[in-house]
């Protein structure tokens, strides 16, 4: 049930809502961040959700500001450890 209403909003995501999301949590994130993270949520975002997602997080932390990475896997974390059982 989560994944598919995750997956549902995965599908309507645009990067505007992930530079928004970040300044809410305030998170200062560049555009070309918020790109790179765009494209791995939707491409791998049931790895996420139920598979091993460490390969994938070492890739996003060698391609963004790294107090960028601190802080959103701060947030994955979180979420995790709230909502994915």
């Amino acid at each position: 049930m989560n994944e598919y209403i995750i997956g549902e909003y995965i599908k309507k995501l645009n990067i505007n809502d992930i530079l928004n999301y970040a300044k809410k949590e305030n998170i200062t994130m560049s555009e070309n961040d918020a790109t790179i993270l765009y494209s791995y949520a939707k491409k791998y975002y049931k790895e996420f959700l139920g598979g091993n997602p460490n390969k994938i997080l070492k890739e996003i932390r060698d391609k963004i500001n790294p107090i960028t990475y601190k802080e959103i896997y701060k947030l994955y974390i979180k979420y995790k450890m709230k909502y994915i059982k």
